[in-house]
């Protein structure tokens, strides 16, 4: 029996860590003692999740770090990045989760929310792979898990910008696979069937949230995949509800 990847003393950088699912994959990392670098737009609500992390039973609280980032900019991703080089000099695992949600027929929708969201779930995945990349490449491992959606495989009315967003990270995600998997990066798409998570708070009509995933399902499932053998890799996994598409 191949011999499970140990996560001690990695150093992962979790998009959008400040609730939901990127909250629950920094504690699932940071239980297994990974050195975590928190990413999310909002300050103290990103500071408050650190500090939960340090008194939550962590080895070492230096192993967490909160870098407010809005993984749309440019410059505030180079900046995530430096960060993280400056204080642990190298980055190994990359999970891009960070991602809003509008919704509402195509004849009706904004033009700024299809940006908005085009650019949350699809241009901040390139972004920050991009500037993620280069140390890994440096010390010839690393790996990137872009955590996606159902969505990017089934059409959903209503959800014209969030299905072509995800689509398109996870036609993005193979593409980057193809590019580096011979640097020994390995690349992954996590698509979550629906997740009890804030992020339907202002969707006035969804699935019972009983039926749903949890966080922790779609957190266990990422850090699974980053423990599994240097010998292979899973490219694309589908977590859905017992129940399907709800």
């Amino acid at each position: 029996m191949s011999e499970m990847g140990r996560l001690d003393g990695k150093v992962v950088v979790v998009t959008g860590a400040s609730k939901g699912i990127g909250k629950a994959i920094a504690f699932a990392f940071a239980a297994a003692d990974a050195k975590v670098v928190l990413a999310a737009r909002t300050r103290e609500t990103l500071e408050q999740v650190a500090e939960e992390l340090r008194v939550g039973g962590v080895s070492n609280p230096d192993s967490i770090l909160a870098v407010p980032t809005d993984v749309t900019n440019v410059d505030a991703v180079k900046q995530l990045i430096q960060r993280t080089l400056d204080v642990y000099q190298h980055v190994d695992i990359l999970i891009n989760n960070a991602g809003i949600g509008h919704f509402g027929p195509v004849v009706d929708f904004d033009p700024d929310d299809w940006d908005a969201v085009l650019n949350s779930n699809l241009k901040a995945v390139y972004l920050c792979a991009k500037y993620a990349l280069p140390s890994m490449l440096e010390q010839g491992s690393g790996q990137i898990i872009n955590v996606l959606s159902i969505a990017a495989k089934v059409a959903f009315q209503a959800s014209s910008a969030y299905c072509a967003a995800k689509a398109g990270a996870l036609a993005l995600t193979k593409v980057l696979a193809s590019e580096v998997r011979q640097q020994n990066i390995r690349v992954t798409a996590v698509l979550p069937g629906s997740v009890h998570t804030p992020f339907w708070d202002d969707v006035p009509e969804h699935p019972d949230f009983e039926q749903m995933l949890t966080p922790e399902h779609v957190a266990d499932t990422v850090v699974s995949v980053c423990q599994q053998p240097s010998g292979m890799v899973t490219e694309e996994i589908v977590v859905m509800p017992p129940l399907g598409i709800l």
